[in-house]
């Protein structure tokens, strides 16, 4: 009965440590997020604002196989402007082309030469797949102020389990 024993906790636990080491596959985060935006702006002095952030994503451009093809969300939050500084917060909820939800975090860093908002951004978990994903990178979102639509260029590595 001990070698049966042995035996089978030895199987189990190759079993397990061989399952978790195959599992992690890492994407390379480069792509765009199109859709259009929500925001409502704030004046509050001359050169200063607050932004109450809402972009709807509409679809990804991103290589295939890659785990935010075919998804779409919202992401949402809020952005102060004061003079040339910016800076703010906030969260995204994507639901992916596998049913499971993706959440992202942002945070404002500055503007680009061309006007877009830029920062960094990072996986703060989700369903599935996405509840131990890791991963972030960079992002630089552009808007038209015209049509409300944006086109957000998004740098970095996604890890998912």
């Amino acid at each position: 009965m001990h070698k049966f024993l042995t035996i089978t906790a030895a199987t189990a636990l190759t079993i397990g440590l061989t399952a978790g080491l195959a599992s992690a596959e890492t994407h390379d985060a480069a792509g765009k997020g199109m859709g259009t935006e929500a925001n409502e702006v704030f004046g509050i002095s001359d050169g200063q604002a607050v932004v109450k952030s809402q972009t709807n994503y509409e679809s990804f451009e991103v290589a295939a196989g890659h785990p935010l093809e075919g998804a779409s969300g919202m992401c949402f939050g809020s952005i102060l402007v004061n003079g040339a500084g910016v800076s703010g917060t906030g969260n995204c909820v994507f639901d992916t082309a596998s049913g499971d939800k993706a959440v992202m975090t942002w945070i404002a860093t500055g503007r680009g030469a061309d006007g877009a908002l830029t920062g960094d951004w990072t996986v703060s978990g989700g369903s599935g797949n996405w509840a131990s994903a890791t991963g972030g990178g960079t992002f630089s979102s552009l808007t038209d102020p015209d049509s409300r639509t944006f086109v957000n260029t998004i740098t970095g590595s996604i890890t998912i389990d």
